[in-house]
């Protein structure tokens, strides 16, 4: 397909969506991008933006690479997006540490020994480096490991400069636009059906998030992509209590520069069913305060939920799936942020190549998804 005259659709302006349309508009495409609300309103711009590429690895191989490469681009994007729009994105490596106690502080070290072998950037700490490197913790924690090379960015913030730079990049944000179908003609994709008529293109990009499933003939299973809400808690603090994201307790809390404070996140199956709910309030409140006592006397600035697109073997669908001009980029979970820059240049070389030199075999849509 010539990037020169290629037309293409995308369905979903959230960070992986916006930022997919920006790198084919890069490419030469004349790019148009088609958003239920607003573009980065649902889970991109109320995420925690962690870049968990080391502390939430399970282990070695495609997946785990692709993961360090984004979170690598992400340190370049931040300076693009800044060159380019004038926002600051908010990334910053200050690192990410994961803290237990009793059995679970065995078990954390042992998970996370192969990295240690492989001379990644991991260092084991015991109770007494605990508390040098994070003053802030609860007493109890025995052991934990350091990721330093682990960052975050403020999703709003990047949500935001991602869209300004598509847009002055020629992309077209078509806002309060639900597609519900993929187009086919003999078996190529053509267009998306929308509740405001048709969109012909000679390419379709499905990243709608947990909605992805809704938009018909884009997935070739629509359960393969459920919503999964999460609840969120953000306090105000005069001083950040924290240097660093810390996972602890099931939960994670991340500091942000101006003293604002995140802490999440539930993980629920109720469909597209919003709210935060009395329950999911007091867990998150619980593991925040467990992981760092003084935000018991923080402020509660503001509490969310959103739904992340769940699959259930939690791995992002990401590729072709037999059908012509057709590419599916969605099923990212936690991991929407920071995967969206490698998945950005996968799914530009698709549409504009035909292939990739991304190993991408376990992010096919095709694989068979055991179910939970």
């Amino acid at each position: 397909m010539s990037s020169r005259t290629a037309r293409v659709v995308v369905i979903g302006g959230g960070i992986v969506g916006s930022l997919i349309a920006l790198r084919l508009a890069d490419a030469g495409c004349d790019v148009q991008v088609l958003e239920r609300t607003a573009p980065g309103a649902e889970a991109s711009s109320h995420a925690a933006g962690i870049l968990a590429a080391q502390s939430e690895a399970t282990g070695p191989g495609a997946l785990f690479d692709l993961a360090m490469e984004s979170r690598a681009l992400h340190a370049s994007l931040a300076d693009e997006l800044r060159g380019r729009t004038g926002v600051d994105v908010g990334f910053e490596r200050h690192g990410v540490l994961d803290v237990a106690r009793g059995a679970e502080a065995d078990a954390l070290v042992a998970k996370h020994a192969w990295q240690t072998a492989r001379g990644l950037s991991v260092e084991v700490l015991d109770a007494k480096g605990l508390r040098a490197k994070e003053p802030g913790l609860a007493a109890g924690f025995e052991r934990g490991v350091w990721f330093p090379e682990d960052a975050c960015v403020d999703p709003a913030r990047l949500v935001k400069a991602i869209v300004t730079a598509a847009a002055r990049a020629g992309v077209t944000f078509r806002s309060g636009v639900t597609a519900r179908r993929v187009l086919l003609e003999h078996g190529r994709a053509v267009g998306v059906d929308t509740d405001d008529g048709a969109v012909e293109g000679d390419a379709v990009v499905l990243a709608a998030g947990a909605w992805s499933g809704l938009v018909e003939q884009g997935l070739g299973n629509p359960a393969s992509v459920r919503p999964a809400r999460g609840q969120i808690v953000e306090f105000e603090t005069s001083v950040p209590p924290l240097r660093g994201v810390v996972f602890a307790n099931g939960g994670y809390v991340v500091p942000r520069a101006d003293g604002r404070v995140v802490a999440g996140s539930t993980l629920e199956f109720v469909g597209y069913r919003r709210g935060v709910t009395a329950d999911g309030l007091a867990k998150v409140l619980a593991v925040a305060t467990r992981t760092v006592p003084s935000l018991g006397e923080a402020t509660v600035a503001r509490t969310w939920s959103n739904f992340r697109p769940f699959t259930d073997d939690k791995v992002a669908l990401v590729g072709t799936r037999g059908i012509e001009g057709l590419v599916v980029a969605t099923g990212h979970h936690r991991s929407g942020i920071l995967l969206g820059p490698v998945t950005a240049e996968i799914v530009r070389d698709l549409v504009v190549r035909g292939n990739t030199r991304h190993a991408i075999a376990a992010l096919s849509p095709l694989r068979t998804i055991p179910s939970a």
